[in-house]
């Protein structure tokens, strides 16, 4: 075989196992993507009650300060 032909259908090999590695990938990608994302929650969890409905009603946080850090915001 010459030369030539020996390049040209390494080429033609090459970009046709990058394309076909390309789309693979990308395919997988989602693949794995999709099955580590299955949670219940699509929000935080601290949104839902015990039976995963949605709390609508006003929500409020609580902020602990212990007297250490009270007093390091005085010097």
């Amino acid at each position: 075989m010459q030369v030539s032909v020996i390049l040209f259908f390494s080429a033609v090999f090459g970009l046709l196992s990058l394309i076909i590695g390309f789309i693979s990938g990308w395919y997988v990608n989602d693949v794995v993507y999709a099955l580590r994302n299955q949670d219940q929650y699509t929000q935080h969890p601290e949104m839902y009650d015990d039976n995963g409905v949605w709390i609508n009603e006003e929500l409020y946080s609580v902020k602990f300060v212990t007297e250490d850090e009270d007093e390091d915001d005085n010097h």
